[in-house]
């Protein structure tokens, strides 16, 4: 009788101990249960913010939990990148981040406090956007062969940028050689002010991202040149590319992604894919998507990986074969 008593006394135990165990399974919060932090590393008002509130207000919707949009600005998106690849990876801090951090800066701000492949958890590349040299309203010259002659004639020429690691930046250092022009870099913290003082023709020249370019260009409050991808931007289509025009091959297209810190689970991952993607076909981001001209190639995390990983290594290439030569403090 002790036996019996023993044993089912740890048959008692045991199925308590299972049921308790199951109990905290179904107890735990599912994803999401709390308010997601998404880090820009860029001012308020630029290309990489303002897509990045649309993206998180329909989110929010979908989600059931607010979505606050934290703006870490400054040394192209570096120093936000940092931050979250330090966060806890439980998918409440995201970066919203660029080929500046995650790109381009493995060249122009070697060396880098993070690997960008290894060092995040990748969710879904977001969009792709042409650069585009554009002017104040004091810049008298007209096309691509006029902006060249005027950049000749006048060397050293200040040309606004939103970083010293963006593809705007990089686009200008592979000019030098490729076109036989001279400017010197002025970064900003992001394109709202650029795009401020070149309307006030407080600085003559800048390149941005077209999608941040077109609400000036439609006002005239700047010109346009020429874009710096293969093909011609489908928001501005009368602008010429340098490929067609001076120099064949020429491309160097800025794109955002967006990250989880490293470890970050994968079903949590895929939830927030998911969610990127559902809150892409909302009409009110779709219409702004549209008016702005980028594309967005929403995709897997394994895509992205391998997107980044052929770009990095085209810049690095480029800038090898170039002989480019960067001050990241300029």
């Amino acid at each position: 009788m002790k036996f019996w008593s023993r044993r089912t006394g740890l048959l008692g135990a045991a199925c308590a101990a299972v049921l308790t165990i199951a109990g905290g399974v179904h107890a735990q919060p599912t994803y999401p249960s709390q308010p997601i932090r998404i880090i820009v590393g860029y001012a308020p008002g630029g290309n990489t913010d303002i897509p990045a509130r649309l993206f998180s207000t329909v989110m929010a919707k979908n989600l059931g939990v607010s979505i606050v949009v934290e703006n870490r600005p400054g040394a192209s998106g570096v120093p936000a990148a940092e931050f979250v690849k330090r966060a806890k990876p439980d998918g409440y801090t995201l970066l919203w981040a660029t080929s500046a951090s995650h790109s381009v800066s493995v060249v122009a701000m070697a060396p880098l406090p993070y690997d960008p492949v290894k060092d995040f958890a990748p969710i879904t590349l977001i969009s792709q956007d042409p650069n585009v040299l554009v002017s104040g309203p004091d810049i008298k010259a007209e096309g691509v062969q006029q902006i060249l002659e005027y950049l000749k004639a006048h060397p050293r020429s200040p040309v606004g940028n939103s970083g010293p690691a963006t593809s705007g930046r990089f686009a200008m250092e592979l000019m030098k050689p490729k076109l036989g022009v001279e400017t010197v870099p002025v970064p900003y913290k992001s394109t709202g002010p650029l795009l401020t003082d070149l309307a006030g023709n407080q600085i003559p020249f800048g390149i941005m991202g077209a999608s941040t370019a077109v609400p000036f260009l439609k006002d005239k409050r700047i010109k346009a040149y020429f874009v710096t991808s293969l093909t011609r931007s489908r928001i501005l289509p009368d602008v010429p590319t340098l490929n067609e025009t001076v120099s064949p091959g020429f491309d160097a297209v800025a794109w955002s992604a967006l990250y989880a810190p490293p470890g970050t689970p994968a079903p949590v991952v895929a939830k927030i894919n998911a969610a990127m993607r559902e809150a892409a076909q909302a009409p009110e981001v779709k219409q702004w998507l549209e008016q702005s001209g980028l594309e967005v190639p929403l995709g897997t995390p394994e895509q992205l990986v391998a997107f980044m990983q052929t770009d990095i290594a085209r810049w690095v290439s480029v800038a090898k074969d170039n002989n480019l030569k960067f001050n990241a403090g300029e």
